[in-house]
């Protein structure tokens, strides 16, 4: 047998580890840039991240959703607590934080973020869903970079900014898919400013009405990075892991761009290979 193709010699991977390969693989791909020591603690954030925010996709009423964000709340707390519950992502938790002295609250704003999940209706405004991508990509972000040792204040506000642009992204690659899903996070006022009705959204129609507030969306990502890359020069090296997913912001609003604004049409799909060249390069650049 070729050695280079016996994967059985390969070390196996974590239920965390394999839940981020294949549920959030751009978030794989940066995590594998981090120390060693520190890709389990993230593997374990991140599919902590994914449990919560699939809550959508996997129930049949908001009640049932609410039942599943509590019994998440519950179980952070009694991580805190010393009452820990045995489930594979929360017993990778528990190790994190018995090592990193990370913050209650951004779990909890996360979780209760994914609460809007549940229901039809989108936020209000352009305020309640920046709103929304700070408490789930921003305060993700930030635990990260302080995984990895970025803790100083202004550290952690870069984090936060990249993590706000990344779910900005985040929502307007996602437009498509939850459309399917016969909902959305645009907010109401963008809605009835283009004059769109949501349902023609879940028939697969993008309106034309509705691309400047998808360049918005698409500017305030782009701004979130250019704050976070004020910092760049004086990040730690060690803490850039989950900063990196500025590079892949990037590379998701130029496919946006070329795609004529059009979430419906942009092909996020495509370009993995680049992305990965992309990543590669910003690492050895000292980059993000």
């Amino acid at each position: 047998m070729n050695s280079q193709n016996d994967h059985s010699k390969l070390p196996a991977l974590s239920p965390c580890a394999q839940m981020v390969r294949d549920h959030d693989h751009d978030r794989w791909l940066t995590l594998l840039y981090a120390a060693p020591k520190d890709r389990e603690d993230l593997a374990a954030l991140y599919a902590f991240n994914h449990e919560v925010a699939k809550t959508r996709e996997q129930i049949s009423e908001p009640m049932l959703g609410e039942i599943r964000l509590q019994w998440w709340r519950e179980t952070i707390d009694g991580l805190y607590e010393g009452r820990p519950r045995r489930h594979p992502v929360a017993d990778a938790l528990a190790l994190v934080l018995d090592r990193h002295a990370l913050d209650r609250a951004a779990f909890m704003a996360l979780i209760d973020a994914r609460s809007a999940d549940l229901y039809e209706e989108g936020p209000q405004g352009l305020g309640d869903l920046i709103a929304y991508a700070d408490a789930t990509g921003g305060g993700l972000n930030a635990l990260a970079a302080q995984i990895c040792g970025a803790d100083d204040p202004a550290d952690q506000a870069a984090a936060h900014a990249i993590g706000r642009a990344w779910a900005l992204t985040g929502i307007v690659r996602a437009l498509g898919f939850q459309a399917a899903m016969q909902y959305t996070t645009l907010p109401k006022e963008a809605l009835d400013a283009a004059g769109i009705a949501p349902e023609s959204l879940y028939r697969g129609d993008f309106a034309p009405e509705l691309k400047p507030f998808i360049r918005e969306l698409a500017a305030q990502a782009a701004k979130a990075c250019a704050t976070a890359r004020k910092r760049q020069k004086h990040f730690p090296p060690k803490a850039r892991s989950p900063m990196l997913l500025g590079i892949l912001t990037d590379d998701y609003l130029l496919r946006l761009k070329r795609g004529g604004d059009d979430p419906f049409k942009a092909d996020f799909a495509r370009g993995a290979a680049m992305r990965q060249l992309k990543l590669l390069i910003a690492v050895w650049r000292g980059r993000y």
